[in-house]
């Protein structure tokens, strides 16, 4: 599984509380910093809070270039964080994140509403909507749904997103996907004419959530007819929402126009609507010429939503007029070091503690680019704007500048622990300069500093897309020349509750022979008993304050180290209407910009 944080580094971050889920109320809300949603002209910073040059206006061709060339376009086969903002141009989840507001609004969108949960939360049942139709203006059914997410979940299906349902959904007849079984469906997924119900192998109070993922967007079985398992959709796909696919060159570039089919009265939050003539997007533009074609107005977006570049971010503060279209957006990433708790001197925790106090996490911020287009000094797993976050800080030094008299005192009782085991020669994993350029200059900050504790840190570096991989630092073995002691690593969540961030990157979910996420290969019953309590929680209070006991056993064990909560600099032509950062997804919101150029 590709996190799409990590791949993508885009993705999403939000304050959402855990819905009043077995109520089933049709919305729930978290307030997030700043204030409430406006309108108003441009500023720095306003996108944050408010829409930008807001217009009911519609019409103009809108230019959105993009880095990045899709794992697919397919809804059910990604896992880019920013093509999950991009694809509700053209389809629909069952839930989604209220546009235009800088509280994160969870509402039904091909659902009437939230779910209705019952069994203690191990039940999930969903309405859709009345009057939904595809873009060739066949109606939606619970049926479309449901097969949607089983193409994309169940044995030999596409393999290119999210693996929750799969994980979560019962499965007592060996389901194996409609590729390989269309005769048969999965048994935990069952349907009527107007709702869907899912039943769950376990109590899982934020499957909510998992109904805003890309991979609830319905599909016509009757058109899914590609070759090699389905992956062949994505040239020819029927879509739910406001806009349909004119045409689209895989790799190359993508142009949606307004579908003619959507039924307005089956959208009544108003999630989908039209405000251009067409949009187009290319792929595989070079990041510099985004940067340049944005200041100039040649293009509306650039939706990578990782920021512009370090030449264009220093031309942009040093213009106040280009500053008052950017916004520096804390995106819900954090950078962080994982330690490798099966080998020394890490499988001793007060070497791992060590480090807790040797970092200077203040020059760590300032090496990856300071408060703008870099990140704010981090002190616990969990991002602030994620609903487990509580504000916590257990190695607090004096202006976040590290301790090394605390550190090296650490290390002494480390060593008399571990005797002639102990082990101070270890590499520091991130990623190469050209998948992420602030990697390195943070690790050198992180060498010197575990240098002066009496450490001997080496750098090694892997590029970005693989970093997971079974060549990286994620299958690392105590057996390998290089051995790796420390993983840096960039994470945001799919969902932002503490399970959506915490749950593969600390759990043995994360640990994997092919390639994991858990770079520190820790197990942890009574950490995990501290996120199963959250899933069976009934209130949003209790889920939150067991989220953020699993947080601070973490770090108390010290088997994290927080660096930075990771910002980026984004920039909206003046041209751009309706322009705010959506804060589920830490980018701008693609559904709802228009333009006043024609």
């Amino acid at each position: 599984m590709r996190k799409k944080k990590l791949v993508a580094y885009a993705a999403m971050a939000s304050a959402i509380g855990l819905a009043a889920a077995a109520c089933g109320s049709s919305s729930t809300s978290t307030t997030t910093t700043g204030g409430g949603s406006h309108g108003g002209a441009s500023a720095y910073g306003a996108a944050l809070t408010g829409v930008v040059n807001p217009s009911s206006a519609t019409g103009g061709d809108l230019v959105y270039d993009q880095n990045q060339v899709p794992d697919s376009m397919d809804p059910g086969n990604t896992y880019f964080g920013w093509n999950w903002d991009f694809l509700r141009l053209y389809d629909r989840t069952m839930l989604a994140y209220q546009p235009g507001t800088s509280s994160v609004n969870l509402e039904g969108d091909l659902a009437t509403g939230l779910g209705v949960a019952s069994n203690n939360d191990k039940t999930w049942t969903y309405t859709l909507q009345s009057g939904a139709t595809f873009s060739d203006g066949t109606p939606i059914t619970p049926d479309d749904v449901k097969y949607a997410i089983e193409r994309s979940s169940w044995g030999a299906g596409l393999g290119g997103g999210p693996t929750y349902f799969a994980t979560l959904v019962d499965n007592t007849n060996s389901y194996t996907g409609p590729y390989t079984d269309p005769n048969s469906s999965v048994s935990g997924i069952t349907t009527t004419a107007n709702t869907i119900t899912f039943n769950l192998n376990q109590p899982f109070a934020d499957f909510n959530y998992l109904m805003t993922l890309s991979e609830t967007a319905p599909i016509e079985p009757s058109t899914d007819t590609g070759a090699n398992a389905g992956k062949a959709y994505q040239q020819h796909m029927v879509t739910s929402g406001a806009y349909a696919i004119k045409s689209y060159t895989v790799g190359k570039q993508m142009v949606l126009v307004p579908n003619t089919k959507f039924v307005a009265s089956s959208d009544p939050n108003g999630i989908h609507k039209v405000h251009a003539n067409q949009i187009t997007i290319n792929f595989g533009v070079d990041q510099d010429t985004i940067d340049q074609d944005l200041l100039h107005g040649d293009i509306s977006l650039d939706t990578g939503g990782v920021g512009v570049g370090q030449a264009a971010q220093g031309e942009i503060l040093a213009n106040p007029t280009y500053k008052a279209n950017s916004d520096s957006v804390p995106d819900g990433f954090e950078t962080y070091l994982s330690l490798n708790v099966t080998d020394s001197p890490f499988d001793n925790i007060d070497c791992r503690q060590a480090v807790e106090y040797a970092i200077n996490k203040a020059s760590v911020a300032t090496a990856s680019g300071g408060s703008v287009g870099g990140g704010t000094v981090a002190t616990t797993v969990l991002p602030p704007n994620n609903s487990g976050y509580v504000q916590a800080n257990q190695y607090a030094t004096a202006g976040n500048e590290g301790n090394l008299t605390q550190a090296k005192t650490l290390v002494a009782s480390c060593k008399a622990a571990l005797g002639s085991k102990f082990d101070p020669n270890f590499a520091l994993a991130t990623y190469t300069t050209d998948s992420y350029p602030k990697a390195v200059p943070a690790a050198d900050v992180i060498q010197q500093n575990l240098d002066a504790i009496g450490f001997n840190v080496s750098i090694n570096t892997y590029p970005i897309q693989t970093f997971n991989s079974t060549s990286a630092p994620a299958t690392e073995t105590t057996s390998d020349a290089a051995h790796i002691g420390m993983t840096m690593t960039i994470w945001g969540a799919d969902f932002p509750t503490g399970y959506g961030y915490m749950e593969d990157i600390l759990t043995p979910a994360g640990i994997s022979s092919t390639g994991g996420y858990n770079s520190g290969f820790w197990d942890s019953s009574t950490f995990d008993n501290d996120l199963t309590a959250a899933l069976s929680a009934t209130t949003a209070a209790e889920s939150k304050a067991d989220y953020a006991k699993a947080d601070a056993y973490a770090l108390q064990q010290a088997v994290v180290v927080p660096l930075i909560d990771n910002t980026v600099l984004m920039y909206r032509p003046p041209t751009d209407t309706n322009v705010m950062v959506a804060p589920a997804y830490g980018m701008y919101d693609y559904t709802q910009i228009g333009t006043t150029s024609n």
